[in-house]
């Protein structure tokens, strides 16, 4: 008899929050907060994300093909992600099936979305490292073919810079036309590179030893910038503290913070970035004024 009801489901994902919210992520789940929430989604759809997921975060942030998705999740109201930090917060027991879905996103729980939960017998998928690399394997084999899978791993093996600053890099596969403006503007410029401030586009396949590069992506390489910081820096949307518009984190040498326009990892470190909060500006921005 299949035990897999949505209660099932609530209780499981809220034990795997608790698991969740003390590991890599705890800067983001340890507080909920609607913006906090947000920006995880960002950092995970940077790090690459299944098919699977993908569906979820289409379904959750209404996300469509006619503009870029990330751009979608930014311009998304925050407010509608407070449901999901209050049961998070356990300030309600109820909530959607659809934040549920994202909710085990974040807390990366499997099996997931719910109607695969419901299809599962748990009895028979008790280890969940074990669920997790079965459905990862299915989801790659699905949508990456052999070489990029061996890309992956390969680069695994490789440093903790290159690794992380891989991991940085959305895995997102073009359609005919966006291959077509790729080819357009960046003739056979299959790869990136940290260029100090900003990702340059180079080409790969001829082999350069003298540069650690990474798989192409317009978007990251278009949008994701190291920035200078002062008093006139435009820190919050609309002054609102849960809305930031600046990430930080140290610097290889760790011995000032480096600042960002968007979420996600350090491309040297490869440590995830935080949000700047008033601390932050009052103690190592306006101080070096």
């Amino acid at each position: 008899m299949n035990r897999n009801s949505i209660e099932d489901y609530k209780k499981d994902i809220k034990a795997k929050y608790e698991e969740a919210k003390t590991g890599e992520f705890s800067g983001f789940l340890l507080k909920p907060s609607p913006a906090e929430l947000k920006n995880l989604c960002l950092l995970l759809f940077d790090k690459g994300i299944s098919k699977q997921d993908q569906e979820i975060l289409d379904i959750f942030f209404e996300l469509d093909d006619k503009s870029s998705k990330r751009k979608q999740m930014e311009h998304f109201n925050v407010d509608k992600l407070k449901p999901v930090g209050n049961f998070l917060r356990v300030k309600t027991e109820n909530t959607r099936t659809v934040s549920l879905d994202l909710i085990a996103f974040l807390v990366d729980f499997n099996p997931r979305p719910y109607k695969k939960f419901i299809g599962g017998n748990k009895e028979e998928l008790t280890d969940a490292v074990e669920v997790n690399e079965i459905l990862r394997k299915d989801e790659w084999v699905e949508n990456e073919n052999k070489k990029e899978v061996a890309f992956f791993e390969q680069f695994k093996k490789k440093s903790v810079s290159k690794r992380i600053a891989f991991a940085v890099m959305p895995l997102l596969v073009f359609g005919a036309a966006g291959y077509g403006v790729k080819n357009i503007f960046f003739p056979n410029k299959n790869c990136m590179f940290w260029n100090k401030t900003h990702y340059d586009a180079v080409v790969c396949d001829k082999g350069n030893d003298t540069l650690e590069v990474y798989p192409f992506n317009q978007e990251v390489l278009d949008n994701f910038k190291k920035i200078k910081v002062s008093d006139t820096t435009t820190f919050f949307k609309n002054g609102d503290t849960d809305h930031p518009l600046v990430w930080y984190g140290k610097a290889p040498d760790k011995k000032e913070y480096e600042y960002f326009n968007q979420p996600g990892l350090h491309p040297e470190t490869g440590k995830t970035l935080k949000p700047v909060s008033k601390y932050i500006i009052e103690k190592y921005i306006l101080k070096n004024d």
